[in-house]
C-alpha cells in the first residue's frame, strides 16, 4: 500500500506536456499581443510626428502671411514675401518646392537661413485672391488699363493712365502630400488672409 502511495505523487509525462504544450500558447498568444501593441504604437507615433509636422508649416506660413509689410509676390511653386522681424527688420521670406521638401529661406540683416519646412510634398501650388472676386495663378497682375479710351476730337489716340491693381486678401496653398493617414497621396488646403496694405498717395507731377 505504502508503494502505491508514492507512485501515485507527482506529475506524470502526459500531464507534464500538457502543461508545457499550454505554456506555448500562452507565450505565444502573449507574444502576438505584444507586437500588435508595438506595431500599433509606432504607427500612431508615426502618423501623430507626421501631423505635428504639417501643422507647424501650416502655422508658420500663416504666420508670415499676416505679418507682411512690404512686397507679395509669387506663382506656381514659389512665393516670396516682406515682412518685419522680432527686432524690426525687414526680411524676405521665400517658399520653394525642392525635390520632394517645401523649404523656406530667410534673407536679413543676419545673412540666409534655409529651413526645410514640409517633407514627402509632391506637389505645391499657390494661388492669390483679388479683392475683386477672382483667384489668381501668379501675383503681381500687369497694371490693368482703365477705361476704353475715347478717340480725340482730333482724331489721335488719347494716352490713359494704368489704373493700380486692387491688391490681394488671401492667399490659397495646396499641398499633394505623401504619407498621411496611410493614404498614398492626400490633398490639403490652406487659404490665409493678408493684411489690407494701402499704397501711398500719389505725388502730383512738379512736386517734391
Amino acid at each position: 500500500m505504502g508503494d502505491a502511495k508514492r507512485r501515485r505523487k507527482g506529475f506524470t509525462l502526459i500531464e507534464v506536456l500538457l502543461a508545457l504544450g499550454l505554456f506555448a500558447l500562452i507565450g505565444v498568444a502573449g507574444f502576438i499581443l505584444l507586437n500588435s501593441v508595438l506595431r500599433t504604437q509606432d504607427a500612431t507615433d508615426t502618423r501623430l510626428g507626421r501631423l505635428a509636422e504639417i501643422q507647424r508649416a501650416m502655422l508658420v506660413v500663416s504666420s508670415d502671411l499676416d505679418q507682411i509689410t512690404g512686397s507679395l509676390g509669387g506663382g506656381a511653386t514659389s512665393l516670396s514675401l516682406q515682412k518685419a522681424d522680432i527686432s524690426g527688420n525687414v526680411v524676405n521670406v521665400r517658399y520653394d518646392l525642392a525635390g520632394d521638401a517645401m523649404t523656406r529661406t530667410v534673407t536679413g540683416p543676419g545673412g540666409e537661413r534655409v529651413q526645410t519646412l514640409l517633407t514627402q510634398v509632391s506637389a505645391v501650388r499657390w494661388t492669390f485672391h483679388r479683392r475683386r472676386g477672382d483667384w489668381l495663378e501668379t501675383w503681381p497682375q500687369p497694371m490693368a488699363s482703365a477705361l476704353p479710351p475715347v478717340p480725340n476730337p482730333d482724331g489721335t489716340r488719347p494716352v490713359t493712365e494704368p489704373m493700380p491693381d486692387e491688391g490681394v486678401t488671401a492667399v490659397a496653398l495646396d499641398l499633394t502630400l505623401n504619407g498621411v493617414d496611410g493614404q498614398p497621396t492626400a490633398t490639403l488646403r490652406r487659404v490665409a488672409s493678408v493684411p489690407l496694405m494701402v499704397p501711398p498717395p500719389a505725388v502730383p507731377q512738379g512736386q517734391p
